[in-house]
């Protein structure tokens, strides 16, 4: 497994001299300003990062020190602490490193507006934060720390039959191909971001069989015993078959060295019902809840998104399905698969209920009681790869009904009819609780993808 740390530069640019000539202040200490900020840089990183080069570029030597210790470095901070900065230098040490780069200033300290946004339209991997608030910036750290981690490649495992082990054959079955018609552009990006191993179903079922149930009873016990409702067909023995699924599913990730995992439930319950004695729902949920992204059904760009809000916001997300209903203006999402570490992984977890899962009948998931009130974040990438939808609402209701995904929140939209009528594929969303449009704004920058607002 790689490091979930980057190894950062933290580079300063500011003029010197008395009287400086520039911005902010003709007397301003810059030296003093960048003492400060070094001895307070570390605890910006929030355990993402480390600094393994603080520096102040004067002039191009020091910058040769810097581009010494390159190949360690995996994305650059770059601190503009005044006008009449050598930009010559400033360009060479961006384009020369070639590395993920934030560039931080604050208002009355720079001008380098022309500049910074040049850059980023030539395509350099760069995104910048202007404020004199702190965490604007702390977060801008934490988009950095989250793009080089996924530049890194997540291994990720694909459990599925054989007939769909590759990434261009994957979801071929008739359920799926309405809206999962991918091109050959949405293939070689995902490979961006997801090293890809595809196994067989068959080999979950040999690892399933190898877990006893006395290593699963303890789990099993504990979810039944935490739970605040279990639906009366689900059984003691029911949870045991779920949990062993789940310890099967962890070996197979440590087998093959993997941190997040796909499994594509659908389509192995559609060739043979009983190939599984129950759904693989539990699973799903419990190793979301562990910080191991999952996803149901296979589906990989709700898993890039789940692995960005592990690195980026410290919590699970939820793959779900919206559902539109013209009579109140609202949208329901819904799936069986829900986390109940919603509010972060060191968190409190959701209520939840154990209850069947509703295509098949069969046992058992968990029915997360998500908060009412709570901002969340709904988004999904274009299957062109060139687009990440995105959408803020909040928690209205939790509807009880048996129709359809056990777990189900509903929110209100302005209008609902605009929402079928110009509704984007893919189908699912995927949903984090908290509003981190400002952050998925930045990294999206930095993946190439263009921001595409759904409507309120």
């Amino acid at each position: 497994m790689l490091s979930d740390k980057a190894s950062l530069a933290l580079l300063f640019f500011g003029r010197e001299g008395a009287p400086l000539m520039a911005w902010p202040l003709h007397n301003y200490d810059v030296g003093k300003k960048i003492n400060e900020l070094i001895n307070e840089s570390d605890a910006w990183c929030e355990g993402r990062c480390r600094f393994v080069v603080k520096k102040w570029i004067k002039e191009r030597k020091d910058f040769e020190d810097v581009l010494s210790k390159s190949p360690e470095i995996d994305g650059v901070v770059i601190y503009i602490l005044t006008t009449s900065i050598n930009y010559n230098l400033f360009y060479e040490v961006i384009q020369a490193l070639g590395k993920p780069t934030l560039v931080l200033t604050e208002p009355y300290y720079s001008l380098a507006w022309p500049e910074i946004a040049e850059l980023m339209r030539e395509g350099y991997p760069l995104i910048s934060v202007s404020s004199s608030d702190r965490e604007d910036m702390i977060k801008g750290l934490r988009v950095l720390c989250t793009y080089i981690r996924l530049k890194q490649k997540i291994k990720t495992l694909v459990v599925t039959v054989p007939e769909e082990a590759s990434l261009e054959s994957l979801h071929r079955h008739e359920i799926y191909s309405g809206d999962r018609v991918y091109s050959n552009t949405y293939y070689s990006r995902l490979k961006e971001f997801l090293d890809l191993i595809f196994v067989s179903y068959e080999e979950l079922i040999d690892a399933y069989s190898s877990v006893s149930d006395e290593e699963a009873k303890t789990t099993a016990d504990n979810l039944l015993r935490r739970s605040y409702w279990v639906r009366e067909n689900v059984s003691l023995e029911d949870l045991i078959k779920a949990v062993k699924i789940y310890i099967a599913l962890k070996k197979l990730l440590s087998k093959y060295g993997a941190e997040a995992l796909g499994v594509n439930c659908f389509t192995i319950m559609l060739k043979d019902l009983n190939l599984l004695p129950v759904t693989p729902c539990v699973a799903v949920s419990l190793l979301n809840d562990e910080g191991i992204p999952t996803a149901c059904e296979a589906d990989l760009s709700s898993l890039l998104i789940q692995v960005v809000f592990k690195y980026l916001a410290g919590r699970p997300a939820w793959i779900s399905d919206p559902v539109i209903d013209f009579r109140d203006n609202s949208i329901i999402y819904a799936h069986c698969t829900a986390p109940t570490k919603m509010k972060g992984f060191t968190g409190e977890p959701e209520p939840y209920a154990l209850d069947t899962h509703d295509e098949s009948g069969k046992p058992v998931v968990v029915r997360t009681k998500m908060s009412l009130g709570q901002v969340v974040t709904i988004t999904q990438i274009s299957p062109d790869f060139s687009k990440l939808y995105l959408h803020i609402n909040k928690i209205i209701d939790t509807p009880l009904i048996d129709l359809a995904c056990r777990t189900k929140i509903k929110t209100l939209v302005k209008n609902s009819v605009k929402w079928l009528w110009h509704y984007n594929q893919p189908l699912h969303r995927v949903i984090a609780y908290g509003d981190w449009s400002y952050e998925l704004l930045m990294l999206s920058k930095l993946m190439r993808l263009e921001i595409q607002y759904e409507p309120e």
